[in-house]
């Protein structure tokens, strides 16, 4: 029997009755429909048929093959429909309603007697898949599935429409997704099969994570998603290499047991710390718990994180290959679910690690499916046996070489590019505006003059009445608005603000925040020989203070110097101040790079020869059309 053909159709439909196929073709399976829910047979058709009539019920020329499947399926109503220009009324019109997407409330048969037209069905994915019915062609669409039909470059159809009972041909067009038909479809066939597959590909991961020496005695877990509220996770106890589909647990969001394997067993103890993990990272969709020596060993050096670089295998991790893969280690405890508090906090601090690493116990690897996981745990695999052996042969590691043309100096601003802006507006600002009503009574006689004269520049009234209390109000305002106006400059505010940010920083009232690819750029940056320099508009003094009292630690050791306008002579929106670090440094300024997320600079730094890259961080303001190159982490620079 000659199957239906079907393929998936290509993105773009200029003409609906052209085949529309992929290029190249990707054809689809009987076996894919069929896991879909939809059925096909070919019967020759055998006898006339009426060019149109409705209802109708053949009598003693009914092929016998047709008969059994009416008897089989229930389908006790037949009616044919011809669509053709003669034939059906209202033709062009019936046609754009065919080609709506839509779904039945009962199942859509049809016996295809003369003609051909093509079915279109989605996938689980939203795909459309076409399917091409030629005379013989018997096919049976489930209730809840979005489809369309049309017809084909010929023109005509002839078609016995089967049905169940009182036939009912209203369409639901989409979006139909929270009809009870549809959501009866979803639950028989989406769930069904995604689980199938699910639960092969888990047990394949794992019997080779065995092969690996990963998960040997019944050691190594793995918990992957299915849909939004579920996932399934390992037994505990079971050998991964006698692990099979049916072993697995299928557990709700809530910890329900939706499904309890075949044979008698325990779930994971890493299910706490899967659910854990699902919970604060909406994108983590597999995890996968190895018990390796490599792990063990890695986690062994008494440090929060392990940095790995030079390293090509880093790149199956998701991070570049000149950058710095970062893996957070937490103590190991007696149970797993009370490993659920720190691991948590360490995913907290590094937001996007891939794993974390669990002394003297293993490995969690996280990825955006389990294919994705998987993959992750084989290339951290091979990175930590590479750093067990460097470290138990002593090969000291050789320092990156710099690429050809790469900058020798690394120039960056601060608030928006290695800080977010949120911490200079809302905790260094008001920590410093705080103070300013004791400030000013201590200010010298000519501060209330120097505030007019900025007043008078600005156009703005000045309260003489109330010198104190107007200098205060526009202190707090220019603070707030980080205006650099000539009259706080003059009063030295930044030395003032320096001060006060010393103290809170050492009484650790504040704590310099820092984007998380900020340590690991400079760790980079400067293990292949370049020099980092920061330029802001806040004090040479403030600027040490915030990477010196950092939230990623001291970072002090990494920067070469500092620059503010007044030590660069000139602003950061004037090509002049770049020239005088370039020459403080020692370079041309077409040796340097310039990270900053304001346009205005980066033209500046462009103006004077350095290379710029714009920095899109959340928070940061819009950027104008421009020519520059543009970032969202500086390991990308």
């Amino acid at each position: 029997m000659p199957a239906i053909e079907a393929w998936y159709m290509a993105t773009e439909v200029k003409d609906q009755t052209a085949e529309n196929r992929m290029d190249p073709n990707q054809p689809v399976s009987p076996d894919e429909l069929r896991d879909l829910g939809v059925l096909q047979w070919h019967i020759l058709p055998k006898g006339e048929y009426p060019a149109k009539a409705v209802p109708w019920e053949p009598k003693g020329m009914q092929d016998p093959d047709l008969a059994a499947i009416r008897a089989a399926r229930g389908y006790n109503y037949a009616d044919i429909i011809t669509c053709s220009e003669e034939c059906l009324p209202d033709y062009h019109n019936k046609l754009k309603a065919f080609f709506e997407e839509h779904i039945h409330s009962d199942e859509e048969v049809r016996y295809i007697l003369n003609g051909s037209g093509y079915f279109d069905v989605r996938d689980r994915e939203d795909r459309w898949i076409r399917i091409a019915l030629n005379a013989g062609d018997l096919i049976a669409l489930p209730e809840g599935i979005y489809h369309r039909f049309t017809m084909d470059s010929k023109n005509f159809t002839q078609a016995m429409r089967l049905f169940k009972g009182v036939p009912v041909w209203t369409p639901i067009n989409r979006p139909a997704d929270q009809h009870l038909s549809r959501q009866r479809y979803q639950q028989r066939f989406q769930p069904l099969e995604e689980e199938r597959k699910l639960r092969a590909s888990i047990v394949r991961v794992l019997r080779g994570f065995f092969g690996q020496g990963w998960c040997l005695g019944s050691s190594g877990a793995c918990g992957a998603r299915l849909g939004r509220d579920a996932w399934l996770v390992t037994p505990s106890g079971v050998p991964k290499e006698l692990l099979e589909p049916e072993d697995l647990f299928l557990v709700s969001r809530s910890g329900e047991q939706l499904k309890m394997p075949r044979k008698a067993a325990k779930v994971s103890d890493s299910l706490t710390v899967f659910s854990a993990v699902f919970e604060r990272r909406s994108a983590v969709a597999a995890i996968c718990h190895i018990h390796s020596v490599a792990a063990v060993l890695a986690a062994d050096n008494g440090d929060e994180v392990l940095r790995i670089r030079d390293c090509e295998m880093i790149k199956g991790l998701g991070v570049p290959g000149d950058g710095v893969l970062a893996l957070p280690i937490i103590a190991n405890k007696a149970t797993e679910p009370e490993l659920v508090p720190e691991l948590l906090r360490a995913l907290e601090r590094w937001e996007t690690a891939p794993a974390v690493l669990v002394r003297d116990h293993g490995a969690y690897v996280f990825g955006s499916s389990l294919e994705k996981a998987k993959i992750g745990t084989e290339c951290l695999g091979f990175i930590l046996d590479l750093e067990s052996r460097r470290r138990s042969v002593e090969v000291p590691r050789p320092l990156k070489r710099r690429r050809t043309g790469a900058p020798t100096v690394v120039l960056l601003d601060i608030e928006g590019t290695t800080t977010p802006i949120s911490f200079v507006k809302d905790r260094l600002f008001p920590y410093a505006a705080s103070a300013v009503d004791a400030w000013v009574k201590d200010a010298p006689p000519e501060v209330a003059a120097a505030f007019k004269k900025q007043c008078q520049e600005d156009k703005v009234p000045f309260n003489d009445a109330a010198p104190q209390e107007e200098i205060v109000r526009l202190t707090k305002e220019w603070i707030a608005k980080d205006r650099k106006v000539s009259a706080l400059k003059d009063l030295q505010l930044p030395l003032f603000q320096g001060k006060l940010w010393k103290s809170g920083y050492e009484r650790q009232e504040l704590k310099g925040e820092m984007f998380e690819d900020t340590p690991e750029a400079m760790t980079g940056w400067v293990a292949s020989g370049r020099r980092v320099a920061i330029f802001s508009s806040g004090s040479r003094e403030a600027q040490r203070l915030i990477f010196q009292h950092s939230d990623r630690g001291d970072l002090t050791g990494f920067i070469s110097a500092y620059f503010d306008p007044k030590s660069a002579q000139a602003s950061k929106q004037e090509p002049k101040a770049y020239e005088e670090i370039a020459l403080s440094m020692g370079i041309h300024p077409s040796e340097g790079l310039f990270c900053t997320d304001v346009l205005a600079e980066a033209q500046a730094a462009s103006k004077a020869g350095w290379r710029a890259v714009l920095l899109k961080r959340p928070g940061n303001a819009p950027l104008p059309a421009h020519h520059f190159r543009e970032v969202t982490n500086l390991m990308d620079a």
